[in-house]
């Protein structure tokens, strides 16, 4: 095996806050050093150049030149003199943080839901990131068409002669990375799927909301054009909050989500009679 590291976190109840007790590393290469540090900062919520230098046994060049790397991708934000965590709102106005933000829960999740496509069947895809999971597993599912709205996986499926594609194009939004509004709409309008495949920022009181509004009459539109209608969400999601409804959950037929939903919470779920596929989220040695 290569170099280790282990970070330990417990809580100080004197001072109320997470705090670094022990840590090994031995000769971390850059990349691994840099999910370490993106591992430390989220504890921290923020860090001092000099800090990390200090703790990971490197020069402050040398940390400066990470943190650059990590804020490029996403996955910290760069702030004077050092970096602090990606925070849920904030992430959720770039995809480029929301794509890393809980990036192993969503590859878990993909991973069952992408059991759920049917050889041969038109499916739809919405523009999230969780959703956008599903596009290394659509070679080997062989969906006969993909319908979608976002970006990413146009490109995606068109590296896949043997699967058409159907883009949704209108006026395209950066921050989503995909196409937004009343021309996408009409589109999906004309559309049929056997199955849609759609997520989401919230769920309260048994519904689907959204920050957006065009992104909620969106995901909306989408959801009308599939017969079977699938939620791919964490558990995370559950009572938060967001300005517009998209679809009570009792209009879905499947839902795929973590193995940490609350016990009250599933319950809620396995009364409404959907079909629930639980994916083991739980971190891989």
């Amino acid at each position: 095996m290569g170099a280790a590291s282990i970070i330990e976190y417990v809580r100080n109840d004197e001072l109320s806050e997470e705090i670094v007790v022990s840590m090994r590393i031995n000769g971390l290469p850059p990349e691994s050093r840099r999910d370490e540090l993106t591992r430390y900062v989220n504890h921290s919520h923020t860090a001092r150049v000099e800090d990390l230098a200090d703790v990971f046994g490197v020069s402050s060049m040398t940390i400066h030149r990470d943190l650059d790397v990590l804020a490029s991708e996403g996955r910290l934000e760069r702030i004077r003199g050092g970096a602090r965590a990606i925070t849920a709102r904030l992430a959720e106005r770039d995809v480029r943080l929301r794509r890393h933000l809980n990036a192993h829960i969503k590859k878990q999740l993909a991973n069952t839901a992408a059991q759920l496509i049917e050889p041969g069947s038109v499916i739809a895809l919405d523009d999230s990131t969780t959703v956008g999971e599903l596009g290394p597993h659509l070679e080997s599912r062989r969906p006969s068409t993909v319908i979608t709205h976002s970006l990413a996986l146009m490109n995606s499926v068109a590296t896949h002669p043997g699967i058409a594609l159907v883009g949704l194009g209108g006026q395209y939004y950066a921050e989503t990375d995909s196409f937004l509004g009343s021309v996408v709409v009409e589109q999906a309008q004309r559309l049929t799927a056997d199955a849609v495949f759609v997520s989401t920022t919230a769920i309260k009181n048994q519904s689907l909301l959204h920050p957006d509004a065009e992104a909620a009459l969106t995901k909306q539109a989408l959801l009308k054009t599939g017969g079977r209608k699938i939620l791919i969400i964490d558990s995370s999601k559950f009572e938060g909050s967001g300005l517009y409804h998209v679809m009570g959950l009792e209009e879905f037929d499947d839902i795929v989500i973590d193995k940490q939903l609350a016990p009250a919470l599933l319950a809620n779920l396995e009364s409404l009679q959907l079909n629930i596929h639980l994916a083991d989220t739980s971190p891989k040695d």
